[in-house]
């Protein structure tokens, strides 16, 4: 699909593919700029490592990202592939799919343990996502990273459609941690909220 021939002068013009590549570029700049700052304001709040990703041909694609001010790294770079269902910013993207969408992903990438507290069960990963969807955001606690804890939500565009995750990831030995979990959740939504207000999505 991306060079098509003409059948009577035999010329070649660019296919429709690479439109579609064009528009998901323009689409990811638009949504780093709009992410921009309430990343860094996020990352200034928490302290915590921040992370941008969306949904690209199945797959959880890293679009931005903020350092963390702690001793943890998250191995997480911008540009880095993963499967769909990996982590925080995965299972956001994938409570956004129609449940035979998640079917066909799971059967692509089926799941697997990252970490002995990682879900394998379909089923109970189903339900993970139902309750994603209900409560509007994640709390991972060491299923995709040994020692980290995440909390990610889902970033919004005009269309209402869900564009991107944006979480955070922090050390799971911080003493106040379960103290400042609700503020954290909270702090996280208000820059999902930003973000998708800045891509024309209307709280209504």
């Amino acid at each position: 699909g991306y060079l098509q021939q003409d059948p009577q002068s035999k010329k070649y013009q660019l296919g429709m593919r690479l439109f579609e590549l064009g528009g998901i570029v323009f689409s990811s700049f638009s949504l780093r700029q709009a992410a921009s700052y309430p990343m860094t304001r996020l990352q200034g709040e928490s302290g915590a490592t921040v992370l941008l990703g969306v949904n690209m041909d199945d797959q959880l694609v890293y679009v931005d990202k903020r350092e963390g001010k702690g001793m943890i790294r998250v191995s997480s770079e911008v540009g880095w592939r993963r499967p769909l269902n990996y982590g925080m910013l995965g299972m956001v993207l994938m409570s956004s799919l129609d449940p035979q969408d998640v079917k066909r992903v799971l059967k692509k990438y089926p799941l697997k343990p990252y970490t002995p507290l990682s879900i394998t069960d379909t089923d109970a990963f189903s339900l993970r996502l139902e309750q994603i969807r209900d409560q509007g955001y994640v709390l991972e606690k060491e299923e995709a990273v040994e020692g980290v804890l995440g909390v990610a939500a889902p970033v919004r565009d005009h269309s209402r459609q869900v564009a991107a995750a944006l979480g955070i990831a922090l050390p799971m030995g911080q003493r106040r941690l379960s103290k400042e979990l609700d503020r954290i959740i909270d702090l996280v939504k208000k820059a999902c909220e930003d973000i998708s207000s800045d891509l024309g999505y209307l709280k209504i």
